[in-house]
């Protein structure tokens, strides 16, 4: 018994650092370096929008989302940890997500679906009446036809400003 107790507890160590290692560990990884920055369309930050750093042979890029004054840091495997070093292609997205009914405007829905059609069809008129611009241009949201690059250094600041014009 106590041979099998042994071996278990062998198991159960074995077990717990393969546990702990994760999956492929650090040194599988890229050498990374933090990088941040502030996205900026025609002299305005842009909040909400998704930046990208795609280094040649990264497994994935590196990514980050801008907050209200358009700052973002990159992560690629861990919170903050940064990009691939090198050269880097950068995407910049943003979705425009439509607001949320208020809880007033549910209930009215929930009780009379025909106010929901109604309400759906004033959101699509404004929608087609609204004159504004996306807020971030399509052509940086390709890899392919985005001209933003910039190079990450193992060392020194990684801080760049993506400044972003008009279509």
């Amino acid at each position: 018994m106590s041979h099998s107790f042994t071996k278990r507890n062998s198991l159960l160590a074995l077990a717990m650092c393969v546990a702990l290692s994760g999956c492929g560990g650090s040194a599988d990884r890229p050498p990374l370096s933090p990088v941040s920055g502030t996205v900026m369309y025609n002299g305005n930050p842009i909040a909400g929008a998704t930046v990208s750093f795609w280094a040649e042979k990264a497994p994935r890029p590196a990514t980050g989302i801008t907050d209200n004054e358009g700052k973002f840091k990159l992560s690629m495997f861990e919170p903050n940890d940064g990009a691939m070093t090198g050269e880097n292609v950068i995407t910049v997205t943003k979705q425009d997500v439509p607001a949320a009914p208020s809880n007033t405007d549910m209930t009215a829905m929930l009780n009379d679906p025909s106010k929901m059609t109604s309400m759906m069809a004033k959101e699509n008129t404004k929608k087609k009446d609204s004159s504004a611009k996306p807020e971030v241009p399509s052509k940086y949201a390709e890899r392919n036809s985005t001209p933003l690059k910039e190079t990450v250094n193992s060392s020194g600041s990684n801080e760049f400003l993506l400044q972003l014009s008009g279509e």
